[in-house]
Protein backbone atom coordinates (compact mmCIF):
# COMPACT_ATOMS: atom_id res chain seq x y z
CA UNK A 1 0.00 0.00 0.00
CA UNK A 2 1.21 3.50 -0.85
CA UNK A 3 0.46 6.93 0.92
CA UNK A 4 -0.44 9.34 -1.35
CA UNK A 5 -1.77 13.27 -0.80
CA UNK A 6 -4.59 14.51 -2.25
CA UNK A 7 -5.80 18.41 -1.88
CA UNK A 8 -4.51 18.24 1.41
CA UNK A 9 -5.71 14.84 2.68
CA UNK A 10 -3.46 11.85 3.39
CA UNK A 11 -5.21 8.55 2.34
CA UNK A 12 -3.72 4.40 1.11
CA UNK A 13 -4.19 3.18 -2.04
CA UNK A 14 -2.95 -0.31 -3.03
CA UNK A 15 -0.06 -0.63 -5.51
CA UNK A 16 -0.92 -4.14 -7.06
CA UNK A 17 -3.19 -6.84 -7.07
CA UNK A 18 -2.59 -8.73 -4.20
CA UNK A 19 -3.47 -5.47 -2.13
CA UNK A 20 -7.25 -5.50 -3.51
CA UNK A 21 -10.19 -6.19 -1.57
CA UNK A 22 -12.71 -8.57 -3.48
CA UNK A 23 -15.04 -5.50 -4.75
CA UNK A 24 -11.31 -3.76 -5.66
CA UNK A 25 -10.54 -7.00 -7.68
CA UNK A 26 -14.14 -7.43 -9.55
CA UNK A 27 -13.74 -3.06 -10.63
CA UNK A 28 -10.42 -4.17 -11.96
CA UNK A 29 -11.30 -7.04 -13.75
CA UNK A 30 -14.68 -5.02 -15.51
CA UNK A 31 -12.00 -2.38 -16.76
CA UNK A 32 -9.38 -4.57 -17.57
CA UNK A 33 -11.55 -6.23 -19.70
CA UNK A 34 -12.66 -2.95 -21.41
CA UNK A 35 -8.66 -2.33 -21.94
CA UNK A 36 -8.07 -5.22 -23.50
CA UNK A 37 -10.92 -5.63 -26.02
CA UNK A 38 -10.13 -1.82 -26.78
CA UNK A 39 -13.09 -0.36 -25.16
CA UNK A 40 -10.25 1.74 -23.19
CA UNK A 41 -6.55 2.95 -24.37
CA UNK A 42 -3.72 2.41 -21.76
CA UNK A 43 -3.85 6.33 -20.54
CA UNK A 44 -7.56 6.32 -20.02
CA UNK A 45 -7.22 2.96 -17.78
CA UNK A 46 -4.48 4.08 -15.92
CA UNK A 47 -6.45 7.36 -15.04
CA UNK A 48 -9.79 5.61 -14.23
CA UNK A 49 -8.03 3.01 -12.44
CA UNK A 50 -5.83 5.22 -10.07
CA UNK A 51 -9.53 7.32 -9.52
CA UNK A 52 -11.41 4.30 -8.59
CA UNK A 53 -8.72 3.40 -5.63
CA UNK A 54 -8.09 6.74 -4.32
CA UNK A 55 -12.21 6.74 -3.83
CA UNK A 56 -13.77 9.36 -6.63
CA UNK A 57 -16.45 8.79 -8.38
CA UNK A 58 -15.14 9.90 -11.73
CA UNK A 59 -11.65 10.35 -13.71
CA UNK A 60 -9.63 12.51 -11.78
CA UNK A 61 -8.91 14.70 -14.75
CA UNK A 62 -12.48 16.03 -14.56
CA UNK A 63 -11.45 17.68 -11.36
CA UNK A 64 -9.73 21.15 -10.72
CA UNK A 65 -6.25 21.40 -9.13
CA UNK A 66 -4.98 20.69 -7.07
CA UNK A 67 -7.00 17.41 -7.01
CA UNK A 68 -5.98 17.04 -10.59
CA UNK A 69 -2.18 17.76 -10.67
CA UNK A 70 -1.87 15.62 -7.04
CA UNK A 71 -3.47 12.46 -8.80
CA UNK A 72 -1.66 12.97 -11.87
CA UNK A 73 1.88 12.78 -9.78
CA UNK A 74 0.97 9.90 -8.62
CA UNK A 75 -0.17 7.87 -12.09
CA UNK A 76 3.12 5.99 -11.87
CA UNK A 77 1.68 3.84 -9.01
CA UNK A 78 -0.48 1.89 -11.52
CA UNK A 79 2.80 0.38 -13.08
CA UNK A 80 2.19 -2.39 -10.13
CA UNK A 81 -0.60 -3.49 -12.40
CA UNK A 82 0.84 -4.23 -15.03
CA UNK A 83 3.35 -7.25 -16.61
CA UNK A 84 5.68 -6.55 -19.13
CA UNK A 85 5.61 -9.90 -22.16
CA UNK A 86 7.09 -9.46 -25.26
CA UNK A 87 5.32 -10.03 -28.70
CA UNK A 88 7.49 -9.82 -32.01
CA UNK A 89 10.39 -8.83 -30.31
CA UNK A 90 8.13 -5.36 -28.50
CA UNK A 91 7.73 -5.46 -24.63
CA UNK A 92 4.23 -4.86 -24.45
CA UNK A 93 2.59 -4.33 -21.06
CA UNK A 94 -0.88 -6.20 -20.18
CA UNK A 95 -2.64 -6.32 -16.84
CA UNK A 96 -1.20 -8.48 -14.05
CA UNK A 97 -3.67 -11.04 -12.43
CA UNK A 98 -1.33 -13.29 -11.27
CA UNK A 99 -1.97 -13.82 -7.08
CA UNK A 100 -1.57 -16.85 -4.97
CA UNK A 101 -4.83 -15.70 -3.40
CA UNK A 102 -8.17 -16.20 -4.90
CA UNK A 103 -8.53 -12.36 -4.77
CA UNK A 104 -12.84 -13.37 -5.35
CA UNK A 105 -13.27 -16.46 -3.04
CA UNK A 106 -17.62 -15.79 -2.99
CA UNK A 107 -19.26 -14.23 -5.74
CA UNK A 108 -23.05 -13.28 -6.55
CA UNK A 109 -23.48 -16.55 -4.05
CA UNK A 110 -21.25 -18.64 -5.59
CA UNK A 111 -17.96 -19.88 -3.70
CA UNK A 112 -14.56 -20.77 -5.21
CA UNK A 113 -11.58 -22.49 -4.13
CA UNK A 114 -9.52 -20.94 -1.74
CA UNK A 115 -5.62 -19.45 -1.65
CA UNK A 116 -3.68 -21.52 -3.48
CA UNK A 117 -6.46 -23.47 -4.91
CA UNK A 118 -6.78 -24.90 -1.24
CA UNK A 119 -10.22 -27.43 -0.70
CA UNK A 120 -10.52 -27.84 -4.46
CA UNK A 121 -10.81 -31.72 -5.03
CA UNK A 122 -7.69 -33.72 -7.22
CA UNK A 123 -11.06 -34.71 -9.40
CA UNK A 124 -11.82 -31.38 -9.89
CA UNK A 125 -8.49 -30.15 -10.65
CA UNK A 126 -7.60 -32.98 -13.18
CA UNK A 127 -10.53 -32.03 -15.22
CA UNK A 128 -9.81 -28.52 -15.29
CA UNK A 129 -6.20 -29.23 -15.73
CA UNK A 130 -6.78 -31.64 -18.82
CA UNK A 131 -8.98 -29.19 -20.80
CA UNK A 132 -7.09 -26.25 -20.52
CA UNK A 133 -3.94 -28.17 -21.70
CA UNK A 134 -5.94 -28.77 -24.83
CA UNK A 135 -6.07 -24.60 -25.30
CA UNK A 136 -2.60 -25.67 -26.66
CA UNK A 137 -3.94 -27.21 -29.38
CA UNK A 138 -2.63 -25.62 -32.84
CA UNK A 139 -6.92 -26.31 -34.54
CA UNK A 140 -8.75 -25.04 -31.50
CA UNK A 141 -10.81 -21.89 -32.46
CA UNK A 142 -12.45 -19.33 -30.48
CA UNK A 143 -15.71 -20.65 -29.72
CA UNK A 144 -14.02 -23.82 -27.98
CA UNK A 145 -11.55 -21.46 -25.63
CA UNK A 146 -15.21 -20.37 -24.57
CA UNK A 147 -16.48 -23.04 -23.65
CA UNK A 148 -13.32 -24.52 -22.14
CA UNK A 149 -13.27 -21.54 -20.18
CA UNK A 150 -16.58 -21.71 -19.05
CA UNK A 151 -16.45 -25.17 -18.07
CA UNK A 152 -13.29 -24.70 -15.73
CA UNK A 153 -15.06 -21.66 -14.29
CA UNK A 154 -18.80 -23.49 -13.31
CA UNK A 155 -16.17 -26.73 -11.98
CA UNK A 156 -14.50 -24.17 -9.61
CA UNK A 157 -17.50 -22.28 -8.63
CA UNK A 158 -19.97 -24.99 -8.46
CA UNK A 159 -22.29 -23.15 -10.73
CA UNK A 160 -25.33 -25.48 -11.82
CA UNK A 161 -26.00 -25.49 -15.50
CA UNK A 162 -29.30 -23.92 -15.49
CA UNK A 163 -27.72 -20.74 -14.08
CA UNK A 164 -25.69 -18.55 -16.03
CA UNK A 165 -21.98 -17.77 -15.33
CA UNK A 166 -20.90 -14.41 -14.72
CA UNK A 167 -18.48 -12.01 -16.87
CA UNK A 168 -16.44 -11.34 -14.13
CA UNK A 169 -15.54 -15.20 -12.97
CA UNK A 170 -15.05 -16.30 -16.70
CA UNK A 171 -12.08 -13.93 -16.38
CA UNK A 172 -10.72 -15.11 -12.90
CA UNK A 173 -11.48 -18.16 -12.92
CA UNK A 174 -9.30 -19.80 -15.58
CA UNK A 175 -6.61 -17.03 -15.11
CA UNK A 176 -6.59 -17.70 -11.50
CA UNK A 177 -6.43 -21.39 -11.73
CA UNK A 178 -3.53 -21.30 -14.42
CA UNK A 179 -1.66 -18.31 -12.13
CA UNK A 180 -1.38 -21.65 -9.48
CA UNK A 181 -0.35 -24.23 -11.73
CA UNK A 182 2.17 -21.78 -13.39
CA UNK A 183 3.68 -21.42 -10.37
CA UNK A 184 3.67 -24.58 -8.93
CA UNK A 185 5.83 -25.65 -12.35
CA UNK A 186 8.24 -22.94 -12.52
CA UNK A 187 10.05 -22.95 -9.31
CA UNK A 188 9.78 -24.51 -5.24
CA UNK A 189 7.64 -23.28 -3.45
CA UNK A 190 6.79 -22.72 0.04
CA UNK A 191 4.97 -25.44 1.81
CA UNK A 192 4.79 -25.16 5.89
CA UNK A 193 7.79 -22.76 6.11
CA UNK A 194 9.71 -24.68 3.79
CA UNK A 195 10.54 -24.56 -0.26
CA UNK A 196 9.17 -27.61 -1.62
CA UNK A 197 9.86 -28.15 -5.34
CA UNK A 198 7.59 -30.31 -6.80
CA UNK A 199 8.38 -29.97 -10.65
CA UNK A 200 10.09 -34.00 -9.66
CA UNK A 201 6.79 -35.11 -9.86
CA UNK A 202 6.77 -34.22 -13.94
CA UNK A 203 10.53 -34.71 -14.42
CA UNK A 204 10.93 -37.79 -16.90
CA UNK A 205 13.53 -40.13 -15.03
CA UNK A 206 14.73 -42.85 -17.67
CA UNK A 207 11.63 -45.24 -15.85
CA UNK A 208 9.45 -46.67 -18.78
CA UNK A 209 6.37 -45.86 -16.73
CA UNK A 210 7.26 -42.52 -15.93
CA UNK A 211 6.42 -41.52 -19.21
CA UNK A 212 3.18 -43.59 -20.02
CA UNK A 213 1.16 -41.21 -21.71
CA UNK A 214 -2.27 -41.68 -19.30
CA UNK A 215 -1.36 -38.80 -17.87
CA UNK A 216 -3.64 -37.11 -14.74
CA UNK A 217 -5.65 -40.41 -16.11
CA UNK A 218 -2.80 -42.52 -15.20
CA UNK A 219 -1.88 -40.75 -12.06
CA UNK A 220 -5.26 -40.85 -10.13
CA UNK A 221 -5.37 -44.66 -10.60
CA UNK A 222 -2.03 -45.24 -9.65
CA UNK A 223 -2.47 -42.96 -6.34
CA UNK A 224 -6.13 -45.03 -5.84
CA UNK A 225 -4.34 -48.42 -6.71
CA UNK A 226 -1.75 -47.82 -3.54
CA UNK A 227 -5.13 -47.50 -1.78
CA UNK A 228 -3.61 -44.35 0.84
CA UNK A 229 -6.51 -42.25 0.33
CA UNK A 230 -8.93 -44.95 -0.84
CA UNK A 231 -10.63 -46.16 -4.50
CA UNK A 232 -10.55 -43.49 -7.02
CA UNK A 233 -13.98 -41.77 -6.41
CA UNK A 234 -12.35 -40.79 -3.03
CA UNK A 235 -9.12 -40.07 -4.49
CA UNK A 236 -11.12 -37.47 -6.43
CA UNK A 237 -12.57 -35.91 -3.59
CA UNK A 238 -9.29 -35.54 -1.67
CA UNK A 239 -7.62 -31.97 -1.86
CA UNK A 240 -5.66 -32.01 -4.81
CA UNK A 241 -2.81 -30.48 -2.49
CA UNK A 242 -2.39 -33.60 -0.38
CA UNK A 243 -2.20 -35.75 -3.20
CA UNK A 244 0.91 -33.44 -5.05
CA UNK A 245 2.65 -33.90 -1.16
CA UNK A 246 2.18 -37.57 -2.21
CA UNK A 247 3.85 -37.74 -5.47
CA UNK A 248 5.81 -35.44 -4.62
CA UNK A 249 7.32 -38.19 -1.62
CA UNK A 250 6.88 -40.90 -3.80
CA UNK A 251 8.84 -39.53 -6.54
CA UNK A 252 11.62 -38.03 -3.71
CA UNK A 253 12.03 -41.31 -2.47
CA UNK A 254 11.87 -42.73 -5.86
CA UNK A 255 15.16 -40.86 -6.79
CA UNK A 256 16.95 -41.18 -3.49
CA UNK A 257 16.58 -44.55 -3.98
CA UNK A 258 18.38 -44.43 -7.76
CA UNK A 259 20.93 -42.08 -6.14
CA UNK A 260 21.87 -44.64 -4.00
CA UNK A 261 22.57 -47.55 -6.02
CA UNK A 262 24.83 -45.27 -7.96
Amino acid sequence: MKKINIDGREIMIPECIGELTPGQYARYIFLTSHLLTGGLDNERFRIRWLSYIAGLPVDFDSYRDPIASDLARELHVTDGFFRPSEQDGVTILRPDYDCERNLLPEYEGLRGPGDWLDGLPFGEFTECLTMLESLAAPDIDAEEVAEIYERVTRILYHIPEEREVPDILLIHAPRFFIGIWQRIQSGPIELNGRPIDLRIIFRADGDRRSDDKTGWTGLSFEVAQAGLFGRLPEVEQTDFWQILIYLYRCKFEYLESKRKKI
